[in-house]
């Protein structure tokens, strides 16, 4: 028989579920959105929508004096529209049927906007890798009751959901800690000039790439992702009996990262990890371990095939006898690289650890004479991997009056753990020891791991986005590249994918602000790419950038400045959509004009006059048609920049801020950044 899709086994499962379930009576209940001091977007037809009973009715109705009726569907499903007056409040919402009545308190309206991203859009007040400017400052002094946010809490999804978890929070004193920082200063802007309630929703996950946030039926559409697309189906169902096979187990999550123990990151808590249980501690210590029970394997030799799978992470016991007929002189037992760690025992006693970047090296560990024991002795080696290959290197045994006892061969095993990341884990390090303590486990049925986590393909969006729709918005703002650097050719094509795919979600062609990553030394070279990309996907109508250029940390990811990050973004929206008369873009790169030995370059957005905050201009390099790139000398020439090189006396090409460490040196005389662009 062939296997029934999992989408189609989902689809039977709901029908037949519904079916049973469209006469019974079904609590009302409602998206968390709807709870106490939520922002509804003013002068609009927001929709409201929920769960309850088939076929029953349900009114809604708001104290400014507007009231909507529904009926809920064969399924339960309900959803209709009320209609709000311009901003203002405190009011309240009431949600009726025959039976339940839901009042929803201190409910403003004003203008509500969407922010989510990675992770410097989630980088709030308490931030765990750098401090946020103004932080203590805004937490003693923040009095903003009229600004609301909620956090919509991490969640990933094979299929799109309906529900999440999060509590509308007002703007007031310390409350703001858990705050996005950069979303905050833009509701406080806006609050500020326009004198209206702000809310904000927001969704952030650091570290993610952009197609987590795109539907699975946008991507679909995409030339560039069609191989990974085709067998998407496959992924969903393969995660699916991973997670059902891990779920039967208990579990702990990691100490940390492993790799944060190569890199030698105070983050990779070494000592968290020597005191780390792993269950496995009887079948060290006690004297009635049956060894001879475990199945076998060869060492030196690889863990990750244990399971003819070759995807094997997590903890292993490997076990070997020796025989001593005689104790005199001294030793020590000799271990060759085992990645990523190991904990090694003789007759039960730990005798020495090795972790992170050490462990690649050979080791030797001391014996201590009194845990020697003539005849049998037994040794026990617990391995952990994650990161690097499983590799077990040569083991023997030293001895200070005789050569080496070679204790390579045939060793017996028995899995302790394995590593998988959950889908319900949702913070670092996102990955969870699974303990194989059962006394009866069928590995027989261990299907090949297949990982579905905060990085793959629509897992976001099906989790924390679709939830969200259609709540009404006014707008996104959107910080998020820095995963995508390496592949900044695909992003051409997957950021403008995102903004249209939310705009069809919401039926709403909703204004799509973002903001440009900011320098960083990535090494490699290629962020001033994907700096580019993002410029380019300006040709989508009611989109804007915040160029950070000027901002930025050069050795840290997370820039501390996230005040002009925000205000800056609200400067976007206060000039495309509420009528402010102001500049909120800095120069962006328009054409190029060729003049004998000199590239005449124009822009758009030069506000009063374009200005050099570092005297002479700097980071403008030029080439011919070979495309061999040589420094620049620039000049302001009224509205344009003039770029020549003696070197290159037939130019064709010019760019600016082509690196991944840049710092601004174009302006607007409004104090706005550049942006890096190149003309090839």
């Amino acid at each position: 028989m062939k296997r029934t899709s999992l989408s189609l086994v989902l689809l039977f499962t709901v029908l037949v579920l519904s079916g049973c379930q469209q006469s019974e009576k079904k609590e009302l209940h409602l998206n968390a959105l709807f709870t106490d001091h939520m922002v509804l977007q003013q002068k609009k037809e927001v929709a409201f929508w929920g769960s309850y009973t088939p076929n029953e009715e349900i009114t809604v109705h708001g104290s400014w004096g507007s009231e909507s009726t529904s009926v809920a569907d064969a399924f339960g499903q309900w959803k209709l529209s009320i209609a709000t007056p311009k901003a203002g409040g405190p009011y309240e919402v009431t949600i009726r049927t025959k039976s339940t009545t839901i009042s929803i308190k201190d409910v403003l309206i004003g203008e509500v906007w969407l922010a989510s991203g990675q992770s410097n859009m989630e980088m709030d007040f308490d931030y765990c890798c750098n401090t946020t400017d103004f932080s203590e400052l805004e937490r003693s002094t923040a009095n903003y009751p009229n600004i609301r946010m909620i956090n919509v809490e991490k969640q990933l999804s094979l299929i799109p959901v309906e529900e999440f978890k999060g509590t509308w929070k007002r703007a007031v004193g310390n409350t703001i800690s858990p705050f996005s920082a950069a979303a905050y200063f833009f509701a406080k802007r806006l609050h500020k000039e326009l004198n209206v309630p702000v809310g904000i929703i927001h969704a952030s996950w650091g570290g993610t790439d952009i197609e987590a946030w795109t539907s699975r039926a946008k991507l679909s559409t995409l030339d560039v992702l069609d191989d990974t697309m085709s067998n998407y189906g496959a992924l969903i169902e393969n995660a699916s009996r991973s997670h059902e096979w891990f779920s039967q187990f208990e579990s702990e999550k990691s100490p940390s990262d492993i790799w944060y123990l190569f890199i030698e990151d105070p983050h990779g808590v070494p000592e968290q990890w020597k005191h780390f249980d792993f269950r496995d501690e009887p079948y060290i210590t006690s004297k009635d371990t049956d060894y001879d029970s475990w199945k076998q394997i060869k060492i030196p030799g690889s863990i990750d095939n244990i399971y003819e799978t070759n995807d094997f992470d997590g903890a292993i016991l490997i076990q070997k006898a020796f025989t001593l007929t005689a104790i005199k002189g001294d030793y020590s037992l000799r271990l060759g690289a085992v990645n990523d760690m190991d904990f090694t025992y003789l007759n039960g006693e730990l005798i020495g650890s090795t972790m992170g970047k050490p462990s690649a090296n050979t080791r030797t560990y001391k014996i201590p004479k009194n845990i020697l024991k003539v005849g049998e002795n037994s040794i026990v080696i617990r391995v952990v991997n994650q990161y690097k290959e499983g590799n077990v290197g040569s083991v023997s045994l030293l001895h200070s009056e005789s050569a080496p006892i070679d204790l390579d061969g045939t060793w017996n095993y028995k899995v302790s753990a394995e590593v998988y990341h959950s889908l319900s884990a949702h913070s670092w390090p996102y990955i969870d020891f699974y303990f194989y303590n059962k006394a009866s486990i069928d590995f027989s049925k261990r299907p090949a791991v297949t990982t579905y986590n905060q990085n793959s393909k629509s897992s976001l969006f099906n989790g924390m986005i679709n939830p969200l729709v259609p709540y009404d918005i006014k707008g996104t703002i959107w910080y998020q590249g820095e995963n995508n650097i390496l592949r900044f050719k695909e992003y051409e094509q997957l950021f403008p994918a995102l903004i249209t795919d939310w705009r069809t979600q919401w039926s709403n062609d909703f204004p799509f602000y973002f903001v440009q990553i900011a320098p960083f030394e990535y090494h490699n070279g290629l962020s001033s790419s994907l700096r580019d990309a993002q410029r380019k996907t300006l040709k989508l109508p009611k989109t804007g950038m915040v160029v950070t250029l000027d901002i930025g940390e050069d050795n840290d990811i997370h820039p501390s400045n996230k005040h002009d990050v925000g205000y800056r973004l609200a400067g976007l929206a206060l000039a495309n959509d509420y009528g402010k008369a102001l500049v909120a873009s800095g120069p962006l790169y328009r054409s190029q004009k060729i003049d004998g030995p000199k590239l005449i370059l124009e822009f758009d957005f030069i506000g009063s006059g374009l200005m050099s905050s570092t005297g002479a201009l700097k980071e403008f390099e030029i080439a011919g048609a070979d495309k061999i790139y040589v420094p620049a000398v620039a000049k302001i020439i009224g509205k344009t920049v003039e770029v020549f090189s003696a070197s290159v006396p037939n130019p064709k090409f010019s760019r600016y801020a082509w690196r991944d460490v840049s710092n601004a040196s174009l302006f607007n005389r409004e104090g706005l950044p550049a942006s890096s662009f190149t003309t090839e």
